[in-house]
């Protein structure tokens, strides 16, 4: 059978013998893969140190650092009230101006390749990492949810790395659980994420519960912390987490509180919700528009819907696990096209915020600002010559949102800059941008009005008069709640037209209807509906001259059953768009206005409902031309002014204020006045002198584990098969790193029951440039049994590796390597005993390409490549004749077929060559319990042996059931997490979530010689040497074997634990099953 596809199978190992490869096989095929972090700036790091936290802020974020330093004092009282615990170590927030800047840092990277994963613990501590974008509501609210993530970790797993390692042991928490416990804690749900709460549990997608991840998971698991509170009331969460923290058991912290099985609270709070949803649903009504006929993918979010002005073009963007793509579709011919593509795709906080979009008044130019390395770029798509054009922005961090001037000869930005974010008039000739407001409000998502004197935006500013802060100004926490605002463009105004006044509700996208209408979002009613706004004046005095009151007529126009995630509106071409998650995906529809509605005619007469009036001032409005001002007695000259208790002419005086020298130096709120014996009133915050980051260390990770395999830098050297485990053994490693985990640690050792095979080592990784450095030493002792007897081998290596990333997913490694072998031959009798010592050495480098395009998908299931080539070249340095190279490869791709059901594939090998020869030994698997050897196969020594690699998985055989100079391997297996793939609701048992069937199937080959089937294959020949006769007999055995099989796969306490069943295919026999037990994940 095997040699019908011999023809096939010649060409891919004869690839092996002449690639070159990285990804060395010291352990089998446990390789180190990885993506990148890139740095294209460094940061120098200051902080704030108080009683209860530290903030950590560099150029450009003092503001942000001292409005995080505000917010987490606040948010640190009520959640250790609300949660019932007290926080003994101080909370770390580290703030980055943007989420660009965040990818750069090294957080979260583990530094090797796990592959057994038991008794690995992660030390989190204090660390809360936020990052600033351009809205301080979601600064907050990042602040309060990493604090509850503290908390949560404080309360479920102690505070030090002695009780992490005693209670992360036993103890698995759900997505849903810990991340849906944050987000309850954290605040309500906004429109969106209560429209698409409301949409999944309507849909029957939720009812799947075990099935969720991602997003929904969070929404789900929210919903249900939030039905737990309403319906038991608050104070039992903290008692739900104690008795799931003693019990090691989710659904029995639920049990031994609530007295209802985690199985039905799921089944009552689905059911809760769907009648809520259901009564609230007959009082909205569907939304008819035409919709594009637009492919879905799952996965994909959309955004930046726009409408081009004469409503002939559509363009959007779609984002797909953080890679970007903007489309542009012609209405008229229905043809969609791509106009650009960027980034890639990763699983990491995925960056939604670019690109942005919006049209040119003419129609045929599309702009977008997209950012690249921290750099933002404005480019503009031309649909005539279908070419883009890029210039760069200069002076802003990031760009919100855009839009252009009627004129077209201008734009308006809501940008970042030194962590505030106002608007800026963009000038197209000259690329130069002018800031509007200098404060420490956020100004968002700006509109100009259609004689474009004006510009529309939502702000969360407390009134309506401009004030000019300066970058060292006093920081204050605002209520966060956006309104809609006017600003009097053509005469640089100091004050606006404020045209909506909520306290409990957000508005946003303003778009202009007429010259005294306008429309934008709301959420008054908790989900996301558009309004329209009329501004109007009545008389209120006179006197010498004529006073007027403005106020506003809001009117909610919309009542569709989903939020309306963005919307466009032309009103000169009486156009609109929308953009609706509904029924698991996006929507993107598109409608005309109605004239005698103010632009908009979706107002059916059952919305009709009284008018909202919103009085807005008293004062006269510099837009109204109609009103005079009275002339103003000037001031007497040389009289000061006092800008700190300024007076203005219609108001009365003040009371009294108190002596500055009663005020703290520096104020960062506006302080209310504690009452007797309060404790918890809010007072001023005064801040600490700044102070410069050093390095300092801290316990990162711990691991103690039971392991089969040597923790090796460098192949063994030769001592046989039964070697190529050392034998059951502890290994106990401690890693620390710094704040920013740009610098870490690792030392450890490994101690065997024999106490023959041990291993110590120490690495030191430096992170914190685009240059990656490692450097590691190791000493090793193993003992084995060889031909020449019982042979101890003393081991000193030392490695020093560098890496540069191309991008994210690639880059190029390089490594020199020395290594000293000490060669024992212990002493069984009285010739061994006279037998000196070897000594050998080597010393070489290493050049890999690795790329790694991997999504984890759950433990031991992935999406995406892996891939890596590499060379070796080592000599000796006291004899230059002597020398090694090894080439090889190692390629895996892994497919979703359907859900959690994936297949994975691999092809690997390698060969070396020189006067040094590495035997590699197939069959088996990694990190093999109880290993056996198939001591059948000879072993070719005029080859020159010196060191040794296992070549696998080759299941169903034992180790050596092929050797050679190079070898080739051929995987593929297919994992079904059957438990997880088939239970709709919660799992109570670590095991069964993890659970796992596998089928596998496995080709492999070592060999000598050129090739496989070539006559210096040693394998196709046998030689007996009877003197004075040397009898050579060739053979015509297959040498490539094969196997087949399934098995399982769970985590048991704490440890993968694999479980194969192989039966081996040699010479076209099928053998008997051979059971493999082993602890480590799969390919």
């Amino acid at each position: 059978m095997l040699r019908n596809i011999r023809t096939s199978l010649l060409p891919w190992f004869a690839l092996l013998a002449i690639t070159p490869a990285l990804g060395q096989f010291y352990n089998g095929s446990q390789q180190e893969f990885g993506k990148n972090r890139i740095q294209h700036e460094e940061f120098l790091w200051q902080y704030y140190r108080f009683d209860r936290l530290e903030t950590y802020f560099y150029k450009g974020g003092r503001d942000l650092a001292r409005y995080v330093s505000l917010s987490g004092h606040k948010h640190l009282k009520d959640l250790e009230k609300q949660l019932d615990i007290a926080l003994d170590e101080r909370v770390q927030f580290v703030v980055y101006n943007s989420l660009s800047d965040f990818r750069q840092s090294n957080i979260g990277i583990t530094g090797d390749e796990q592959y057994n994963i038991g008794g690995v613990t992660r030390i989190v501590g204090t660390k809360v990492f936020v990052y600033f974008e351009g809205d301080h509501a979601r600064l907050d609210q990042q602040v309060r949810s990493g604090v509850a993530q503290v908390m949560l970790d404080q309360m479920m797993f102690g505070g030090n790395w002695r009780e992490v390692l005693k209670n992360s042991t036993l103890m698995n928490l759900p997505e849903w659980y810990t991340k849906g416990l944050v987000a309850h804690v954290s605040g309500p749900m906004d429109a969106m994420q209560a429209s698409r709460l409301r949409d999944g549990i309507l849909a029957g997608r939720f009812d799947r519960f075990n099935r969720l991840e991602g997003e929904d998971a969070v929404l789900m698991g929210q919903a249900i912390w939030s039905y737990v509170a309403d319906v038991y009331g608050q104070s039992v969460i903290p008692n739900i987490l104690y008795m799931t923290r003693v019990s090691r058991n989710v659904e029995s912290g639920f049990m031994y509180v609530l007295g209802v099985p985690l199985k039905n609270l799921a089944i009552d709070c689905l059911g809760h919700y769907k009648d809520r949803f259901n009564k609230e649903e007959q009082m909205r009504e569907a939304v008819v528009l035409e919709e594009l006929p637009i492919r879905h993918r799952k996965r994909t979010t959309w955004s930046q819907f726009k409408l081009s002005p004469n409503g002939r073009y559509a363009a959007w963007v779609t984002n797909e696990l953080g890679q970007y793509k903007v489309f542009v579709r012609d209405l008229s011919e229905q043809r969609t096209w791509r106009i650009a593509k960027g980034e890639k795709k990763l699983n990491r906080i995925v960056d939604r915020s670019y690109p942005v979009l919006a049209w040119h008044p003419g129609s045929r130019a599309l702009s977008f600002a997209v950012e690249r390395k921290g750099e933002l770029y404005l480019k503009t798509y031309t649909l005539d010559d279908r070419k883009t054009s890029v210039r760069p922005v200069f002076m802003l961090e990031k760009l919100l949102s855009m839009s252009y001037s009627p004129d077209g000869q201008n734009m308006v930005f809501s940008a970042v800059r030194e962590g505030r974010t106002d608007l800026y008039l963009y000038y197209l000739f000259g690329n130069r941008q002018e800031q509007l407001p200098n404060d420490q409000f956020d100004d968002l998502e700006p509109a100009f009005t259609l004689d474009g004197r004006g510009i529309l935006f939502a702000s969360d500013r407390m009134d309506d008069t401009l004030r000019s802060q300066p970058a060292n100004a006093d920081v204050a926490l605002v209520n966060g709640h956006k309104d809609i605002f006017l600003y009097d463009l053509a005469g640089r105004s100091s004050l606006v037209r404020r045209l909506t006044s909520t306290s409990y509700a957000d508005e946003s996208a303003p778009m202009p209807l007429d010259s005294m209408a306008f429309t934008y979002l709301g959420d008054a009613s908790g989900l996301r509906d558009r309004y329209r706004v009329r501004y109007d004046s009545v008389v209120s005095h006179v006197d010498t001259t004529i006073h007027y009151r403005y106020f506003a007529v809001n009117d909610r126009i919309t009542r569709g059953r989903r939020s309306v995630l963005e919307h466009d509106v032309h009103a000169r071409t009486g156009r609109l768009a929308e953009l609706v998650f509904e029924n698991g995906r996006y929507h993107l529809r598109m409608g005309r206005t109605t004239p005698g509605t103010d632009g908009l005619g979706e107002t059916s007469p059952t919305d009709a409902r009284p008018d909202r009036r919103e009085p807005l001032s008293d004062q006269n409005d510099p837009l109204d031309q109609v009103v005079k001002v009275a002339p103003r007695v000037p001031r007497p000259v040389g009289e000061p002014v006092n800008v700190d208790n300024y007076q203005f002419s219609d108001e009365s005086a003040p009371p009294p204020a108190r002596p500055l020298e009663a005020l703290p130096q520096t104020i960062a709120t506006n302080p209310t006045t504690a009452a007797p014996g309060d404790t918890l009133a809010d007072r001023p915050l005064v801040f600490p002198e700044q102070r410069n980051y050093h390095v300092n260390f801290a316990t990162d990770a711990v691991l103690t584990q039971v392991d089969n395999s040597y923790n090796a830098a460098f192949y063994q050297p030769f001592t046989g098969a039964q070697n190529l485990n050392p034998g059951l053994s502890g290994m106990i490693q401690m890693g620390i790193s710094d704040l920013f985990e740009d610098h870490k640690i690792i030392g450890g050792f490994r101690l065997a029951l024999d106490l023959n095979n041990n291993d110590y080592f120490l690495t030191y990784i430096n992170l914190k440039r685009r240059l990656d450095k490692r450097f590691t030493v190791q000493r090793q002792t193993l003992q084995g049994v060889s031909r020449f007897g019982v042979v101890k081998v003393q081991t000193h290596l030392a490695n020093y590796q560098v890496s540069w990333p191309f991008s994210e997913l690639a880059s190029v490694r390089a490594s020199l390597l020395y290594r000293h072998d000490r060669y024992v031959l212990q002493s069984t009798d009285l010739l061994s005993l006279q037998e000196p010592n070897f000594y050998d050495q080597m010393a070489g480098g290493k050049l890999e390409y690795v790329y790694d395009s991997s999504v984890p998908r759950g433990l031991n299931l992935y999406t995406g490549w892996k891939f890596k080539v590499f060379g070796e070249y080592y000599i000796q340095p006291d004899e230059g004749n002597s020398d090694m190279q090894v080439l090889g490869l190692d390629a895996r791709h892994s497919l979703r077929i359907h859900r959690d059901l994936v297949l994975v594939n691999r092809l690997a090998g390698a060969t070396s060559l020189g006067s040094r020869r590495i035997i590699h030994f197939l069959g088996g698997v990694d990190n093999w319990l109880f290993p056996r050897v198939d001591n059948s196969i000879p072993i070719d020594f005029e080859q020159n042996y010196f060191y040794q690699s296992n070549a696998t998985p080759m299941r169903g055989f034992y180790f050596n059931a092929r050797n050679g100079t190079s070898f080739g391997v051929l995987n593929t297996e297919i994992r079904w997490p059957i438990f997880r793939y088939l239970v709709n609701r919660p799992m109570r048992s670590d095991f069964l979530q993890n659970f796992q069937i596998v089928a596998f199937g496995d080709l492999g080959v070592a060999w000598t010689g050129p090739d496989p089937y070539s006559e210096e294959n040693t394998f196709n020949q046998q030689v007996i040497d009877s003197n004075p006769l040397l009898i050579t007999i060739k053979n015509q055995r297959e040498p490539i074997v094969g196997s087949y099989g399934a098995g399982v796969r769970a985590r048991l306490l704490g440890y993968f634990v694999r479980a194969d069943w192989g039966w081996g295919v040699d010479d076209g026999r099928v053998l008997d099953p051979v059971f493999h037990l082993s602890l480590s994940l799969d390919i």
